[in-house]
């Protein structure tokens, strides 16, 4: 074996192929020259196809380039050997490498026969141009789609914008709407509640006037007759000083001197009584004003004596209750010009309130204090700058927060229990003094210090108006 690879590297017997060229000089290197050239062409091929192969990771066929390359590499090196054996007569181990040249050239050959069909399958440039071009179209189409349908999108979504703003507007006027006939429909069952207040109370009063003028008028007559009588039984006593036994009996029976006595004073009390009812019917008529429908000249004094005398009976003291003292502090006022049934309403509702206030305190005080603390509802009217009305309606109950005054005036909030109170009274009474009498109404209260009411309209609205 030994032997074997010793002849295959040695020069043997064989003669340089130098000898064949007769050694000329010139010939020698045109080959030498021209072998050299070819094989340095050769190696830098292979070079050139691997760095492409590199960069194009996506060709197809990359072996066939490795072949290429593989068998160019060969056929360089047998060049060299060309002018390695001009001066070494190598010839076995230059054949050998021209076997290897001819097994990679001849594997590379069969290889590439298989490959031509895949080959001639691959789009020719004029199809990839072809297909490029409807790639385009077909991403300009896309593009175009793309816009179309952002577009639709866009216009979608301000449609859905517009239409939402649509919807919430609506959906705003609707609840303002419900709003409005709910206080229009508080208002008309207040107007109804009061108008058949009004007709109640004027009816009540007609049906007690009349009896009780009867006997107020009675009263009188009645009295100069009961004189007479005495008078008379007087002068019989002095004329007949025994009477008869029968007369007699009736005369102890009767107590005449009690008689005497007693009898002037109920003749008194029933005038007195008689007053008080007068009254009363008076200041029912005078709060009903069924007959003041329209704004007129009206004495704001009587409507709050009137309102007063309504609610006497809750005002009075109770064997639970201790009552509530009235202040007034009455300015010197002229007749007003307003509705006075409406201002009626307002009294009476901010009077309950306040007496309502007095008896949940009386109920469950707030402070230890409130027990002993009288109850007081003071009234104070003026004239302010000779054109506006200022009454101020103050009560030392146990006030209100911060929070509720704000919202006093808003339709349906009350703080009363559920069935007491439905929200509508305070409402309203701003309603009347803003809007009908174009004035203000304020509620100025503290937790602990009490509640004031505080409403101010012109004397005139007329002239107000004109002015």
């Amino acid at each position: 074996m030994q032997e074997m690879w010793k002849t295959f590297f040695s020069s043997g017997s064989f003669i340089p192929h130098g000898h064949c060229y007769l050694w000329q000089t010139p010939l020698v290197w045109l080959h030498v020259a021209s072998d050299s050239i070819i094989a340095l062409a050769y190696f830098s091929i292979p070079i050139t196809l691997i760095y492409f192969i590199s960069k194009r990771k996506d060709l197809p066929f990359d072996w066939i380039f490795a072949m290429f390359g593989a068998f160019i590499v060969a056929c360089g090196i047998t060049h060299i050997f060309e002018v390695w054996t001009l001066w070494h007569p190598t010839y076995w181990l230059s054949g050998t490498m021209k076997a290897i040249t001819a097994t990679i050239s001849f594997a590379t050959a069969i290889l590439l026969v298989n490959l031509i069909p895949q080959a001639l399958a691959l789009p020719s440039p004029a199809q990839l141009e072809l297909a490029n071009i409807r790639l385009e179209a077909e991403i300009v189409e896309r593009q175009s789609a793309e816009t179309a349908l952002k577009k639709a999108k866009d216009e979608l979504e301000i449609r859905v914008e517009e239409r939402t703003a649509e919807l919430k507007s609506q959906t705003i006027q609707l609840e303002q709407t419900l709003l409005e006939l709910q206080q229009t429909q508080a208002k008309l069952i207040q107007s109804e509640k009061m108008s058949s207040l009004g007709q109640v109370v004027a009816g009540v009063a007609h049906e007690i006037n009349n009896p009780v003028n009867f006997i107020y008028g009675n009263l009188a007559p009645a009295g100069e007759y009961a004189n007479n009588l005495l008078e008379l039984t007087d002068i019989y006593e002095q004329q007949y000083p025994n009477p008869l036994p029968r007369v007699k009996e009736k005369l102890q029976s009767v107590d005449l001197d009690f008689i005497r006595e007693d009898l002037p004073k109920i003749l008194s009390s029933m005038k007195t009584g008689a007053d008080r009812i007068r009254d009363i019917v008076k200041s029912l008529r005078n709060f009903a004003r069924l007959d003041e429908a329209e704004m007129k000249l009206a004495d704001i004094h009587e409507g709050i004596d009137s309102t007063l005398t309504m609610l006497q009976n809750r005002l009075n003291p109770k064997p639970d209750y201790p009552g509530i003292e009235i202040i007034k502090n009455y300015g010197n006022l002229l007749k007003v010009e307003c509705y006075p049934g409406q201002l009626n309403q307002v009294f009476i509702n901010i009077f309950n309130n306040a007496i309502d206030a007095f008896e949940e305190d009386n109920e469950d005080p707030p402070l230890p204090a409130h027990k002993t603390h009288s109850k007081i509802l003071r009234i104070s009217t003026r004239v302010l700058d000779g054109k506006w009305v200022e009454i101020r309606i103050f009560d030392n109950g146990s006030g209100m927060s911060e929070e509720v005054v704000e919202q006093i005036f808003n339709p349906f909030f009350t703080t009363k229990p559920v069935g007491k109170g439905t929200g509508l009274g305070l409402s309203v009474c701003y309603q009347i003094i803003t809007e009908r009498h174009q004035g203000e109404l304020l509620c100025i209260s503290q937790p602990g210090q009490g509640t004031e009411f505080i409403m101010k309209f012109p004397i005139s609205v007329t002239r107000l108006t004109q002015k």
